[in-house]
């Protein structure tokens, strides 16, 4: 059992190291499949779906009781999940 588990961390010790053994300018070299623009746009997008929730239930307290408060709640609840939907993309 013992001869197992030196075999097994030496295969994760090998599989670790051969990760770091690429060519220094290719770990330098930051590559993105999107454009920087792109990037930009995207935190845009993030910072007015953190703005939009907060604006949507103030509205919504204004207009307590009726049908379209509701629709506010909704409208703040579905920005919300988005963001945490763009969130668990990001990882």
């Amino acid at each position: 059992m013992m001869d197992l588990e030196k075999y097994i961390k030496e295969d994760i010790n090998m599989a670790k190291s051969k990760q770091y053994n690429r060519r220094k300018e290719d770990r330098e070299m930051n590559i993105s499949m999107l454009p920087a623009w792109m990037d930009k746009l995207m935190t845009v997008c993030k910072y007015f779906l953190y703005i939009i929730p907060f604006l949507c239930c103030s509205i919504a307290m204004l207009l307590e009781g009726t049908l379209t408060s509701h629709s506010y709640v909704l409208t703040a609840v579905w920005c919300l999940s988005l963001l945490k939907l763009i969130e668990l993309t990001d990882k």
